[in-house]
């Protein structure tokens, strides 16, 4: 007698590993990853090199006056220094390089330089020095003159450290969130309608229950996200360690890991809905149609969690996928706690529950449907016929 074949019990375990295998296996993928890690690190880099790089700016001077405006600008606190040469020679010194710029007036200030970008910043200098002796020329007080004209820029918190820090993770979370979710995502969807397309899905839903093989590739890909995620968080957190930025890491790193936390729960909720948007094509060309709803989705979260302030960054941080970014940033900033966080994440779950199971309604529909591109207005009315 022939013994009947026990059942797979988790065939969503062997879809996942398919798909994460895969991937890993793919050259794209490592070439992404590592590309995107690598200009990370060449960022900081290059930041350093730069801050290295600034270094005493020379002037030609020929007069006394001039001499006196570097002085000012010294004061002021630009990094520069004054060569004194002959009037004749201000032009050759510039130019055989023992000079970055060369000041000197002739019916106005003049600052003569070769390269702009080694010229330094002498503006403020010039005015302040000029009003100064316009001022001795009228027989005014300079100092009252200039008393109160220099504006100082103040965070609301009195931290500058706090205010750079929110700027840069706010940038980088949008920025990670939308190439993360747009490259898994639509290879989630690339996946389903190369299945479609070659008639292999036809062999998987017969083997596999249809709830097992999304739920497979859903859980494969978010694990390949999260992992990428968690991989360009750290470079990051490493290289800021390397930079004059490095006492932000203590004030960055715990809202990176919120940030995580609402990339998972966010990119499971649109991983079933790429799966279904997948699914409703039946070519890979169709792609461009049926997954446009994400794409404007996501492009919208990128936009509001850069640009979103106030109140309406209040409202979104509590919006699911806008929390993913938002909210960190409020973290960061102070306006919210752990308490908004677990409410906002408790949202963004219960969000997910409803994404999977719309995702798999339309996704059962669509799945073995290969005659025609199946519209979002006829997957929602089968939905609800359903």
């Amino acid at each position: 007698m022939n013994a009947t074949p026990e059942p797979v019990r988790h065939p969503w375990l062997i879809v996942a590993r398919r798909e994460v295998m895969a991937q890993l296996t793919s050259k794209v993928f490592w070439v992404g990853t590592l590309s995107t890690i690598g200009v990370i690190v060449l960022a900081f880099l290059v930041s350093n090199l730069m801050a290295g790089m600034g270094g005493t700016s020379r002037v030609a001077v020929a007069s006394d006056e001039a001499t006196a405006v570097i002085a000012v600008a010294k004061s002021q606190g630009v990094d520069v220094e004054a060569v004194r040469v002959q009037p004749d020679a201000l032009a050759a010194t510039v130019a055989d390089g023992q000079a970055e710029a060369a000041l000197s007036f002739d019916d106005g200030w003049k600052l003569a330089f070769r390269n702009p970008t080694d010229a330094p910043t002498l503006t403020d200098a010039v005015r302040t020095y000029q009003i100064e002796q316009n001022a001795a020329a009228s027989g005014v007080d300079a100092t009252q003159i200039l008393a109160h004209t220099e504006l100082a820029m103040v965070p609301l918190d009195g931290n500058e450290s706090n205010t750079i820090a929110l700027l840069i993770a706010t940038f980088a979370f949008a920025i990670l969130f939308m190439f993360s979710a747009m490259t898994f995502g639509m290879q989630i969807a690339q996946s389903v309608v190369t299945e479609k397309e070659s008639r292999i899905v036809e062999i998987l839903a017969a083997a596999v229950p249809i709830r097992q093989l999304l739920i497979g590739k859903v859980v494969g890909n978010s694990l390949l996200a999260l992992s990428q995620v968690v991989l360009i968080v750290a470079a990051a957190l490493v290289g800021m360690s390397f930079t004059e930025y490095k006492s932000m890491i203590a004030l960055v790193a715990p809202v990176a890991g919120w940030f995580v936390l609402f990339f998972l729960v966010g990119f499971a909720s649109l991983a079933c809905l790429w799966a279904a948007a997948g699914s409703m094509a039946t070519r890979v060309q169709d792609l461009s149609q049926t997954t446009t709803p994400l794409t404007t989705i996501i492009m919208l979260v990128y936009i509001v969690g850069m640009f979103a302030r106030g109140t309406m960054a209040e409202v979104l941080s509590y919006v699911p996928i806008a929390s993913t970014v938002v909210m960190p940033g409020r973290l960061l900033s102070g306006e919210a706690t752990w308490l908004h966080a677990l409410a906002s994440l408790v949202i963004s779950g219960l969000f997910m529950i409803v994404a999977i199971w719309f995702g798999e309604q339309v996704y059962r529909r669509g799945l073995l449907q290969t005659n025609a591109v199946m519209s979002l207005k006829d997957a929602f009315r089968r939905t609800a016929d359903a």
